[in-house]
C-alpha cells in the first residue's frame, strides 16, 4: 500500500470520526445486538477499521499470549489491500466481521448504495455499521444480506485519542457479565492498554471470549 493510499485512507476515516459515536446517534441496538448475541457472560474484545501491520501483529500477540478470541470488524477497501493481515486474523481463530467497503455514514444514504456497501464488504455473518450508526431499515438490510449487527455496550473512545488511564477508567466503571468493548485497530494507545485491561477484567473475576465461545443466532441468520 502507498504512502498516499494510506494518508487517503486514514484521511478519509478520520473526517468521519469527530461525528463518532455520540449516544443520540445509537438507533434502535437492541439487547441481543449490543451483546452480539453471545451465550455466555464472557467478555468480548471487538477491533474496528484498519491497522498498519504492526498495529495487527501486536495486538494478535496479546491476544494469542492471553488466549483469547476477538471479533474483527474490518473495512472492505483495507482488507483488499492488506489481504495477508485479514488471513493472519482469521488463521489465528478470531471472527471477521463486515465493516463496509468505504466506512460512510449509511443514514440518509439510498438502499442500494446501502446494499452495495455491505454486499462488496468481507463475508460472513456479522455486521458493525460504520460509527454504530444504524435504523431498523438498515438492519433489514443487513438481514436480508445474511448478517447480523453486534453492537458494543462499551465504547473505548480510542477512536479520540482518549489516554490509557482514562480508557481504562471508563471500560471498568460500565463493565459487566457479557459486555463488548469497543476498540480499533488504529488506536492510538490500544496497544498499551490491552495487556493491562485483559488483567483488568480477570481481577473483576470476569471470563474473556474463549476460543470456545459460541453465538446462538436466530433462525433468520442462519
Amino acid at each position: 500500500m502507498s504512502l498516499l493510499a494510506s494518508t487517503k485512507l486514514r484521511f478519509s476515516h478520520a473526517a468521519s470520526v469527530a461525528l463518532h459515536h455520540y449516544a443520540d446517534w445509537r438507533i434502535g441496538a437492541t439487547s441481543l445486538e449490543k451483546h452480539c448475541y453471545k451465550t455466555s457472560d464472557s467478555v468480548l474484545l471487538t477491533f474496528d477499521d484498519y491497522g498498519s501491520q504492526s498495529e495487527v501483529s501486536e495486538i494478535l500477540q496479546v491476544l494469542a499470549e492471553q488466549q483469547v478470541k476477538a471479533m474483527f470488524f474490518l473495512q472492505g477497501d483495507w482488507a483488499a489491500l492488506h489481504p495477508e493481515l485479514v488471513h493472519s486474523i482469521a488463521a489465528a481463530g478470531h471472527v471477521v466481521g463486515n465493516h463496509t467497503v468505504t466506512h460512510p455514514v449509511l443514514l440518509g444514504l439510498s438502499p442500494e448504495v446501502i446494499k452495495q456497501e455491505i454486499s462488496q464488504g468481507l463475508p460472513g455473518l456479522w455486521f458493525r455499521p460504520p460509527q454504530g450508526r444504524y435504523n431498523a431499515a438498515i438492519r433489514e438490510l443487513a438481514r436480508g444480506l445474511g448478517y447480523a449487527i453486534c453492537y458494543w455496550t462499551i465504547d473505548s473512545r480510542d477512536w479520540a485519542g482518549t489516554s490509557v488511564v482514562e480508557m481504562r477508567h471508563t471500560i471498568l466503571q460500565e463493565l459487566k457479565p457479557g459486555a463488548v468493548i469497543l476498540f480499533h485497530l488504529h488506536g492510538a494507545h490500544t496497544r498499551e492498554l490491552l495487556p493491562t485491561i485483559i488483567a483488568d477484567i480477570r481481577k473483576d473475576g470476569l471470563e474473556l471470549t474463549p476460543s470456545t465461545e459460541s453465538w446462538q443466532l436466530p433462525p433468520a441468520y442462519l
